[in-house]
């Protein structure tokens, strides 16, 4: 989808590479608010680059890219802080902070003055504890947290950062099934009441059929198919992309597309 009317980002011919190797080609995109999308698509072909291109991280090569209908380089870096919050994969942190220190970070735009005063802070932190399951957690050190605890703090030093976008890059990889589920049902109601626009990238095909309005599925730094999860979760095209047959079908109890690997040649 590329009318950018109501677009929050709005991509229109982007392409990107690093040094001499091109990894995104054309790419046609828009991000409105309300709605969630999902980029999917096998290891190596753009997701995660493509995300930075959407967090403002990486400037494109050519091509144009468009914040709230202003160019990006109309944007001074704070401002973009305030409108576009990132979760990177698998970050590390180079000190030990505490908890309640690193979800305090995400305040950091909001920051004014040489006395520092953020007025929401407390409470904005507080609420993104309470959010991601953290409560009493604040005083323990980030490094001494298990892999899951780690995300789930990122992600609340997000949450208190409290920005129109929501960007994730696999913030689910390294959570158990309930924390998975919690948190994307947590960012498709803040989609649904607060007008938040949320892009996650994902190797969780059926979780991301179930709560993403869209699909973004991505091949060789191409979009192959933008569209409802239905419209994407095709057979030939999820053959072709992946390499793989696949039985497809709708969840009774979610009506959502659900797909499972299937050896169509031995029949299992």
């Amino acid at each position: 989808m590329t009318d950018g009317g109501r677009a929050v980002i709005s991509l229109q011919d982007v392409t990107f590479g690093y040094r001499e190797t091109p990894v995104l080609h054309h790419i046609n995109l828009s991000v409105e608010p309300g709605e969630v999308i999902g980029i999917i698509g096998p290891n190596g072909v753009g997701k995660s680059t493509l995300l930075k291109i959407l967090a403002a991280l990486y400037e494109p090569d050519k091509g144009q890219y468009t914040l709230f209908n202003a160019p990006l380089k109309s944007w001074k870096r704070k401002e973009i802080a305030r409108r576009i919050g990132y979760v990177p994969q698998g970050m590390e942190l180079s000190f030990s902070f505490s908890v309640g220190e690193v979800v305090a970070m995400g305040r950091f735009p909001y920051l004014q003055g040489l006395s520092a005063i953020d007025e929401q802070g407390p409470e904005k932190v507080r609420q993104a504890l309470q959010m991601m399951d953290l409560e009493g957690l604040e005083h323990r050190l980030f490094p001494s947290l298990s892999g899951g605890e780690k995300q789930r703090v990122l992600i609340a030093s997000t949450l208190a950062q409290d920005t129109d976008i929501f960007l994730l890059d696999e913030p689910t990889a390294s959570l158990d099934l309930k924390h998975q589920i919690a948190i994307l049902k947590l960012f498709k109601h803040l989609s649904q009441t607060q007008n938040k626009a949320v892009v996650l990238v994902t190797h969780e095909v059926n979780l991301a059929s179930q709560f993403c309005d869209r699909l973004i599925l991505l091949n060789e730094g191409r979009i192959v198919k933008d569209g409802r999860p239905a419209e994407v979760l095709q057979f030939n095209l999820i053959r072709e992309v992946y390499g793989v047959d696949v039985y497809i079908d709708i969840n009774p109890f979610t009506n959502a597309i659900y797909i499972l690997p299937f050896d169509l040649k031995n029949g299992r």
